[in-house]
Formats: structure tokens, C-alpha cells, sequence
């Protein structure tokens, strides 16, 4: 049982468990139809147009059953359990896929079957966008944004790190302070060699940490509708709890420095960090993430 803050009203939450091979949510949209079941990997993979791709499969969709099947072996159970979470706990107030279940399977793939989104992504369509559409998708974005960073952990038992604490890739890192000193690091493991570290003490301590989807990208964001104008987030895979800056730098880091989408959308549903642009940047650069 894990215990969230929204407001002024404490949450509770029976997580999912990450380590199951196979499960179904009953209880969502996909299993109101009787006798309905999801499709099997073997299934996926017949139409799959990667099927002898380990990483960055094209998702399998079924349009007739509404369902698309992200997969492969990059592909993890803590994703799933981030949309079902998110879904408990703002229902639409933060829009997403709906979740219907997974399997992993003898060789590690994983297969999340979500809610097939219809429509383009905000990358697909910008140019097309009038400045009165660009203006709503900038609202909406602030909104949801708002309504995603009220979610606050369980001050007794904080960490920075996925949706659970447990995971070993994740750490726990117990606080914002020691996250920092790990991203500082990180330049001396990739190019084996020691570092001054000498932009760590513009990295800020103090930080809040927040619920971060940590890839606001602008390929990750579909308009479902244009009238009105509706947004939906998707691919949460690098998504849990960091400190509060990461949101605003993961997602300028998501396009080059003078890009419309740094410039005049992300400065204006995050609050802008611009400070910390070049700090950021350095160590990014250092470890090859260059995006």
C-alpha cells in the first residue's frame, strides 16, 4: 500500500505488482465487452511489421478492439503501473491512455495493452496549429501539468526514483541532494575518467520532488480532438519521481536551444528554469544523452 498527498486529500493506492508476468484490469473499459480477452504476444508479433526487433518495436495496433500493444524488451512493467496509478488518481483531470493489462514472456519481452489514441501527435500537426489552437494546447498543457505536480509522496518515506522504490535501476535515492550528486557523477562513469564535477553546486538541493513524466516531448502529446482542442500524454516510460527542475530540463532537452516548443510552449506550461539550461546541458552532452 502506498500513500499519496493531492491537496489536502490523502490517496491510498494497492499498487499493481511490477514483477507478475501476466495481468488483466478487469475492471477497465476493454473487459466491459463479455468474453472479451487481450491478444496473446504470438498474436502481436504475427502483425507486427518488427517482429524480429528486440528494441524499438512500432506499437501493434487493433484498431477494431480500440487497444494498441506497446512491446519489447526495453518495454517495462513500471510504465503500465505509472498510467494505471496516474489514471486512479486524477481520472481525466491528467489525460492518458487507459491501461488494460501485460505479459511478459519467456525471453523478457513486455506487452502493454493500452487505449489506442486516435489522432496525430502535436510533432505531426504544429505546423498546422493556428495561433488560437496553439494558445488552447498551452492552457490544457498547464493544466494538466498543475494538476500532475500537486501529487506529493508520503513525507515519512521519500525517495527519488520510479513508481516503486524497490527497483534497482532506479535506487532509491532518499532525497533531491543525493540525486545530484549521482547525476554529477555520472560524466566520471561514462568517460571512465575522474571529474571536477564543476557545474554540482548549481544543481539545486532544495528542490520539492515531484511526480515528473520526464519526456514532455512534443511526439509524445496526440490531439485526440481539435474542437475543442484535447491533448492526451503518452509513453511513460522514464516517468516517477524526481526533483522538481527535471520536468522543465528533460523537456527543453527534448529540442534544440530557439525551437518554438522550448521557446514559446514548454516556458509556458512549466515554469521555466532557464538558469539551470547550461548546467543541464553539460551533463547531458557528457554522458551522450542528446535527447
Amino acid at each position: 500500500m502506498v500513500t499519496y498527498r493531492l491537496g489536502d486529500q490523502l490517496i491510498s493506492l494497492e499498487l499493481p505488482d511490477a514483477t507478475k508476468k501476466e495481468i488483466d484490469f478487469t475492471d477497465s473499459s476493454f473487459f466491459k465487452t463479455p468474453n472479451r480477452h487481450l491478444p496473446t504476444p504470438d498474436q502481436v508479433r504475427a502483425i507486427s511489421p518488427d517482429v524480429r526487433n528486440r528494441y524499438k518495436i512500432t506499437p501493434v495496433r487493433f484498431e477494431n478492439l480500440n487497444l494498441i500493444v506497446k512491446s519489447g524488451v526495453d518495454v517495462t512493467t513500471i510504465e503500465a503501473v505509472n498510467l494505471w496509478m496516474i489514471k486512479k488518481v486524477f481520472q481525466n483531470d491528467v489525460p492518458v491512455p487507459e491501461v488494460f493489462g501485460w505479459r511478459v514472456d519467456d525471453e523478457g519481452f513486455v506487452f502493454i495493452y493500452m487505449e489506442l489514441i486516435k489522432g496525430p501527435t502535436l510533432e505531426e500537426c504544429r505546423v498546422c496549429l493556428d495561433t488560437t489552437q496553439k494558445k488552447a494546447i498551452t492552457d490544457q498543457l498547464s493544466r494538466i501539468m498543475g494538476n500532475l505536480r500537486r501529487l506529493k509522496q508520503d513525507t515519512s518515506d521519500p525517495f527519488v526514483g520510479r513508481t516503486f522504490k524497490n527497483q534497482p535501476k532506479t535506487g532509491p535515492i532518499p532525497s533531491a541532494k543525493e540525486f545530484n550528486d549521482w547525476f554529477a557523477l555520472l560524466p566520471s562513469i561514462f568517460l571512465c575518467q575522474r571529474s571536477d564535477k564543476p557545474y554540482r553546486c548549481f544543481l539545486p538541493d532544495t528542490d520539492e520532488i515531484k511526480f515528473t513524466h520526464a519526456d514532455l516531448h512534443k511526439g509524445n502529446m496526440i490531439v485526440s480532438s481539435f474542437d475543442p482542442v484535447q491533448i492526451v500524454i503518452v509513453d511513460w516510460a522514464q516517468s516517477g519521481w524526481y526533483p522538481d527542475y527535471w520536468e522543465y530540463c528533460r523537456a527543453c532537452w527534448t529540442c534544440k536551444k530557439g525551437d518554438e516548443w522550448h521557446e514559446d510552449f514548454v516556458a509556458e506550461f512549466l515554469e521555466p528554469r532557464k538558469e539551470l539550461d547550461e548546467v543541464f546541458a553539460y551533463y547531458c552532452y557528457a554522458i551522450g544523452a542528446y535527447s
